[in-house]
């Protein structure tokens, strides 16, 4: 697992993060988690997504918004993206831990998740580490590796971008080649 904070520039960080929260802005309301992990009660397995990319064999979506998440991707610069959306948790007056998933089960794939705003949510892993939700923070990991997300009681919501992808293999460095 990398965990890299300040990922983004502020002003394309704090750009696409305006986009995202904008009155105008497409979300869809969905399960977290379908089906519901046992324990999981039905109203705290609810969620806003919107799916800026998804390809998979025999399907492609790309919605009109993938320019707000550009900046992202190019930094990225993965050499497969399969699939990018943003989730939009609402503030519970505890918190709810959703339950453990994976993204993909592509072989060699990468999830990244962009925390687009600060607040005491998290991303929990099956070994017991953590990930806070700071903004413009982003952890990449093997998206094999289970996972899930933790919701917040500390502000109106929790914004985190997801993205799966095939890295570009590692170049080899021409002073050890």
């Amino acid at each position: 697992m990398l965990v890299l904070d300040d990922y983004l520039a502020p002003e394309v960080f704090l750009r696409m993060r305006a986009a995202i929260e904008s009155e105008g802005f497409p979300w869809h309301k969905t399960a977290i988690l379908w089906p519901p992990p046992i324990g999981l009660e039905e109203t705290y397995n609810v969620q806003f997504v919107h799916g800026f990319y998804q390809r998979k064999p025999g399907f492609r979506h790309a919605s009109d918004q993938m320019p707000v998440v550009w900046p992202l991707i190019e930094r990225l610069d993965p050499a497969i993206l399969l699939k990018a959306k943003v989730n939009r948790t609402l503030r519970r007056e505890r918190q709810v831990v959703y339950g453990l998933h994976v993204d993909t089960r592509r072989p060699g794939a990468t999830t990244g998740i962009l925390y687009l705003n600060s607040n005491n949510g998290y991303t929990a892993f099956e070994d017991g580490s953590r990930v806070d939700s700071v903004a413009n923070r982003l952890v990449l990991f093997d998206a094999t590796r289970r996972h899930s997300g933790a919701c917040c009681t500390d502000a109106p919501q929790r914004l985190v971008l997801n993205v799966n992808f095939i890295a570009k293999a590692a170049q080899p460095d021409p002073i050890s080649a």
